[in-house]
């Protein structure tokens, strides 16, 4: 991932100044990372509150830094292969990682997001 700061976002939101500056440091802790998990930021992040840091994640995607995706958890809770811009358009079966297809219908659909490099 490219360098990134998000101090003029901070200045503009001052009450979320904390969690973009925690996010940034996060992202850059984390450059091999290539899909962030919101999940995974709010546990290694416990100091930021869970809806501020939705609301810090929002912010950045509709700043243009993040791309939010969707993915399928299989029944044994992984992430299935492949990503949807749309929760509306996975399919009705996935295979999981062991190529055992499953009914995507009872499947938690969850949002993650690519940092968009500028």
């Amino acid at each position: 991932m490219s360098p990134i700061s998000f101090a003029s976002l901070a200045k503009d939101h001052p009450s979320l100044e904390s969690a973009l500056r925690d996010l940034e440091s996060w992202i850059k802790s984390h450059a091999e990372v290539n899909l962030i998990q919101p999940g995974t930021v709010a546990r290694d992040l416990p100091q930021v509150d869970t809806r501020v840091l939705a609301e810090a994640l929002t912010l950045l995607e509709n700043s243009g830094y993040l791309r939010r995706v969707y993915k399928v958890l299989t029944p044994a809770g992984v992430m299935a292969e492949g990503e949807f811009e749309d929760p509306t358009r996975v399919p009705e079966r996935l295979p999981d990682r062991f190529e055992n297809y499953f009914d995507t219908s009872d499947a938690d659909i969850v949002p993650a997001f690519h940092l968009v490099t500028r």
